[in-house]
């Protein structure tokens, strides 16, 4: 019986392969299977901005679309994810730094947290024979699933663990790492060229420097915006009461540092809150209006949360950018009473 056993699972073992590549999913118009994410320029990081959880860089957000299809059978349609870290390559970067991925205003680890992410249906019913040539499917299969086409915004971003950067402050490291293969449930496609995967590189342009920077925020009561008492007869769908206040980064105290004189600034805003449409920083108890911020020096009308943006070179003085802050109303009776919301600035080198 012993022996009977051990044969079952050896045939379990190798009918897994099988499943995992059901799915083939490249990019819907011109069929690629990979997009290379560099970093091309130096990002300099102060050594006093390597605490857990900072942000150190984040790219531009890229938008793909791409078609899923059944290669191998599965009439019934697969769901499909991204498998995050296919390689098992990212436990090789250097303990200082973490990379993931943004989607949605979340983000995700690639190392370290869970294994893949649901992103939609890869493949749906109904499964007939033409199905398996359509495209570039080759599939020998009786019946395939319908190819479903998907679309996913994404960024990559950089953070900092807590553990300390390298002596010389150097990232030594010039190879490329996949950072998520796009794959269906039975796990992953090991057929070459049949998948859609995003990787980065360019690592080695990361360097921590000795550059301590006071940052403040000034507003009209203090750090904080004070929208003060709201009349509703003055209360209008869209945006009303524009508040400016000023992000400073201060070089002129003693302990600032001299490595990072003429290192563009660059800010990304974040929050805890709730968002609509992802500009629009929503109270924890009002739901009927929100709060915008923006740039009155760009022609963008909102600030994206989690996106970046320049706000000058660094010198030996101070360095001061305005932004506004402004009530976005969706409903002419909102609640009565107070209201709070909170929104957080990381300050970083490019």
């Amino acid at each position: 019986m012993t022996y009977l056993i051990r044969n079952l699972c050896l045939l379990l073992v190798l009918l897994l392969p099988q499943a995992a590549a059901a799915m083939s999913c490249k990019e819907t118009f011109s069929e690629t299977v990979h997009q290379q994410i560099n970093l091309l320029n130096d990002i300099t990081i102060s050594r006093g901005d390597a605490v857990r959880g900072r942000l150190l860089w984040r790219s531009e957000e890229f938008s793909i679309s791409f078609r899923c299809l059944d290669a191998q059978s599965a009439p019934d349609g697969e769901y499909a994810f991204f498998y995050w870290d296919p390689d098992n390559s990212i436990a090789q970067l250097h303990p200082s730094i973490e990379v993931g991925v943004t989607i949605g205003n979340t983000d995700h680890r690639i190392n370290g947290g869970t294994a893949r992410l649901l992103v939609g249906a890869g493949t749906v019913p109904p499964a007939n024979r033409p199905n398996c040539k359509k495209h570039w499917n080759h599939s020998k299969a009786k019946r395939c699933a319908t190819s479903n086409v998907l679309g996913v915004t994404f960024s990559i971003y950089i953070k900092a663990t807590g553990l300390p950067p390298p002596v010389n402050g150097l990232i030594n490291n010039s190879r490329s790492f996949d950072l998520f293969q796009v794959d269906g449930d039975g796990g992953l496609n090991t057929s070459p060229g049949s998948n859609y995967r995003a990787g980065i590189g360019g690592l080695g342009h990361i360097r921590f420097i000795a550059c301590n920077p006071e940052i403040r925020i000034v507003a009209n009561a203090g750090s904080t915006v004070d929208f003060g008492r709201i009349s509703t007869s003055t209360i209008h769908m869209g945006e009303t009461n524009k508040m400016s206040f000023w992000l400073e980064v201060d070089m002129t105290h003693p302990t600032a540092g001299g490595q990072c004189s003429q290192q563009m600034l660059m800010a990304t805003f974040d929050t805890a809150n709730k968002l609509y449409e992802g500009t629009v920083i929503l109270p924890r108890r009002n739901g009927n209006f929100g709060i915008v911020l923006s740039d009155p020096a760009s022609s963008e009308r909102y600030i994206p949360m989690k996106k970046t943006i320049p706000l000058g070179t660094v010198n030996h003085g101070m360095t001061r950018k305005e932004f506004r802050a402004s009530l976005f109303w969706m409903d002419e009776e909102p609640a009565l009473g107070p209201f709070s919301a909170t929104a957080t600035v990381n300050v970083t080198f490019r």
